[in-house]
């Protein structure tokens, strides 16, 4: 396995760690006035105390901080999953499944019945944010109490710049065949991606409807039994400044169109005019996605009411709905991009509607 986290274009250099810390030093001002604020708009009265100063230090850190220290800051996926786990008392599961991909596992990878692979967010630059791992141990302990004991793996990717398109989806089509080889049945296989994750799910689905030369063929006996989408990035290059504006920047998300930007110029080097369909969903042309009802059984898309991404993720259910009959999609009123996570981060008790939602689907897709 290539260590790329210790290559030289990833080290902090020492400006980097200055800047960081100059980042992270108005933080205390931002959050009180983040809270004074949040006392009169509709966002801040949604949400708890914690879950105010989560989000604006979070559109600080996204907002402040260059590629490498935005991965640096929040760490390798592995770090993330063997924090967790070491945390819980939980065995350290991981296997090396090739092209220097992982899969790291919550439960046993043994006598599998039931498995979510989930694709990590971070736009392709940045690992796993921290309460991922929490965040599906309670999608288990929820689905175990209806009976149906679920393994999840996390897909531990290459990030780029290490590599380009179409490494992410090449390892991902690895991912699902490892678990077919493994023994698991299509119908007992759940996607689960958020963010960037959506991307890659969305070209898993390309490369089954459009194969990708460079990347290997994956031949399902079945559809997999489903799809979930969490605040999926489906418009990443916007350099004609054309459907990025919108009215509600600065209303809570933690992305902003100059951030998005920023990380969509270093994940679209390199990518061909003929691949954009792949790489940038909703560049995809109509019919793109006709057939796809094929590979999978049901999907479910969600965005934040608040997100900057809102419309281009509508926009992307657009594509998706003539070629699928079972499609779900949902708005979640004032959320922000990837929502769920940060109930978790701060472990707050009130999870809201959308979290009950995906494990009702996720429930409804397995046996």
């Amino acid at each position: 396995m290539t260590d790329f986290d210790n290559l030289p274009r990833n080290k902090l250099s020492f400006i980097d760690k200055i800047s960081t810390f100059l980042a992270i030093l108005p933080a205390p001002a931002l959050i009180a006035w983040a809270l004074i604020k949040s006392n009169f708009t509709e966002y801040g009265k949604a949400r708890s105390a914690k879950r105010v100063i989560i989000d604006r230090v979070t559109l600080r850190l996204c907002s402040a901080l260059n590629r490498r220290q935005i991965r640096a800051f929040f760490g390798p996926t592995t770090k993330v999953y063997e924090d967790y786990v070491k945390a819980k008392k939980l065995p350290s599961v991981v296997e090396d499944i090739g092209s220097d991909a992982k899969l790291l596992w919550l439960g046993p990878n043994e006598n599998l019945q039931r498995v979510i692979l989930y694709i990590h967010g971070g736009a392709f630059v940045f690992g796993a944010v921290g309460s991922a791992p929490a965040f599906f141990a309670h999608i288990q302990s929820e689905l175990q109490k209806r009976g149906k004991a679920t393994s999840v793996a996390f897909l531990d990717y290459t990030l780029v710049p290490d590599k380009p398109f179409p490494t992410q989806v090449h390892q991902t089509v690895l991912a699902i065949q490892h678990l077919l080889n493994s023994g698991v049945k299509p119908q007992n296989i759940q996607l689960v991606g958020d963010s960037a994750g959506g991307t890659i799910i969305h070209e898993v689905f390309s490369h089954l409807l459009h194969p990708l030369p460079s990347v290997p063929q994956l031949k399902l006996s079945a559809p997999l039994a489903g799809a979930y989408l969490m605040s999926p990035w489906t418009r990443i290059n916007d350099t004609a400044d054309q459907v990025l504006k919108t009215d509600r920047e600065g209303k809570g998300d933690f992305l902003t169109r100059k951030t998005g930007l920023y990380w969509a110029s270093k994940i679209m080097e390199g990518v061909s005019q003929k691949d954009l369909p792949y790489a940038d969903p909703n560049t995809a042309p109509a019919g793109w996605l006709k057939g796809v009802d094929k590979y999978v059984k049901r999907i479910f898309i969600s965005a934040g009411g608040a997100e900057i991404l809102r419309d281009e993720i509508i926009k992307y259910t657009e594509l998706v709905k003539p070629h699928h009959r079972d499609l779900t999609v949902y708005i979640q009123d004032y959320g922000i991009h990837t929502d769920p996570f940060f109930d978790f981060l701060v472990e707050d008790k009130n999870l809201g509607k959308l979290t009950p939602k995906i494990v009702d689907f996720l429930d409804s897709g397995f046996a």
